[in-house]
């Protein structure tokens, strides 16, 4: 049997789960695994007495944890960015080894923390999907596969928001307060529904699918904001449900990545995925088209990735290491030439002629209108709005032609605009 010394960083619902874990499970899985997991530190910033802390030693201070000899790896499970990464820096200086559950840190500071001399130390499956073990399907089985094409709902907060617009008929605001009651949305949501968090995951999915450098600043970005709950209705009438989603496409080795809301259309695997669960949807040149789906956050799935890092550390007290055969020759796609379908909801006041004026701009920038709808108000007013889907156009000039369009005397609000994804 081997013995694996923790410390925990943070006493929060993740750290509580992990804890909850080793107490009731610990037995049977160093039964499984040869290994035991045995918690000798916890620090943060309090002391919370309702915890069963195990018997471990507790402080204040989260430099004690890679300061005590006793302590084989070290846990981060605080959350934030600075005293997170200079805690992992410590910890890996100190020659320890470490795992986090932090995506924040990762996406913005992994060429740093993750170098030569570090990469056999650092873990952090939990960063990205909660239980879904995306991270370790593609460092190992996934290996032998060039990425196609990697979809994901990694953002239960926004998933929950539009699957609660389309099944309870909500608001975009009624939807969200419902979230931050239950939980799965914060008081400030801004992180979640404007797509930084699944900015951040993504990230990380980009460097280790296709071997790049962490880059953020490279991921195009959309939240979830402009959507209304007659975009969900329109989406339905069409065939479709809107999801927000992280995407990575590989062509010829030009890769997109982007984060954005998309309609996908309903027969899809990934449109069925509901509320807080989170999915990712692989197609590997060998493996062909796969889906992985479950809870993508919470206490104990978050803290199970966590173990799961924990227990491969165990089965290797070097850790593993994949040596890079040839730099990588693959080429990030600016976002104004990604080429996809677009939905569009144009509000304008029910004129004549309106109708025909769209789609003359449409024309005139050479978009083919694949359907096309237009809704009457539901009140007394002059206003009504016109849907239209269109085939693939590249991007640059899709928000060319919206801006033409927004222009329009007769158009108030603005364009919504909803790139469509399709899984094949």
């Amino acid at each position: 049997m081997k013995e694996l010394k923790i410390g925990i960083a943070g006493l929060g619902v993740v750290a509580q789960g992990l804890l909850d874990i080793v107490r009731n499970n610990g037995a049977l899985i160093a039964e499984r695994t040869g290994v035991s997991i045995n918690v000798v530190r916890v620090a943060s910033r309090s002391k919370r007495p309702g915890i069963d802390l195990m018997g471990a030693e507790f402080s204040e201070s989260i430099d004690d944890l890679w300061k005590d000899s006793q302590v084989d790896v070290v846990v981060e499970l605080m959350g934030g960015v600075d005293v997170a990464k200079n805690l992992i820096n410590s910890a890996l200086a100190s020659g320890k080894r470490v795992v986090t559950a932090n995506k924040a840190v990762i996406a913005l500071h992994g060429n740093e923390l993750l170098n030569e001399e570090t990469k056999n130390r650092l873990k952090f499956e939990a960063s990205v999907a909660g239980a879904i073990p995306i991270i370790n399907l593609l460092q190992g089985s996934l290996v032998p596969n060039q990425i196609r094409q990697l979809v994901g709902i990694i953002n239960g907060t926004c998933n929950y928001i539009l699957t609660a617009m389309e099944q309870q008929s909500l608001s975009f605001e009624s939807a969200l307060q419902k979230a931050q009651e239950l939980g799965f949305a914060e008081a400030d949501p801004s992180f979640d529904i404007d797509g930084i968090d699944a900015a951040h995951k993504l990230t990380i999915l980009l460097s280790l699918a296709f071997d790049v450098p962490f880059d953020f600043q490279k991921i195009f970005v959309e939240g979830i904001r402009s959507i209304a709950a007659k975009d969900i209705i329109y989406a339905g009438e069409l065939g479709y449900r809107i999801k927000h989603v992280g995407i990575l496409r590989n062509d010829g080795g030009r890769i997109e990545a982007r984060v954005h809301p998309a309609l996908i259309p309903k027969e899809q695997l990934l449109a069925n995925v509901l509320f807080e669960q989170n999915a990712v949807s692989v197609i590997g040149d060998a493996s062909g088209s796969m889906l992985f789906s479950g809870p993508g956050a919470g206490s104990l799935p978050t803290a199970s990735a966590v173990f799961a890092d924990l227990l491969d550390f165990g089965s290797d007290s070097q850790g593993s290491s994949k040596e890079k055969a040839n730099p990588s020759t693959f080429e990030l796609v600016a976002m104004d030439q990604v080429c996809v379908p677009h939905y569009l909801r144009i509000n304008v006041l029910d004129k004549p002629g309106i109708m025909a004026d769209v789609t003359k701009i449409l024309s005139e920038s050479e978009i083919s209108i694949e359907a096309v709808i237009q809704k009457e108000s539901e009140d007394e007013s002059d206003n009504a709005s016109i849907v239209i889907l269109t085939d693939s156009v590249e991007e640059h000039v899709m928000q060319k032609a919206i801006l033409t369009i927004g222009s329009l005397p007769e158009v108030s609000d603005g364009v919504v605009d909803i790139r469509l994804e399709s899984m094949s």
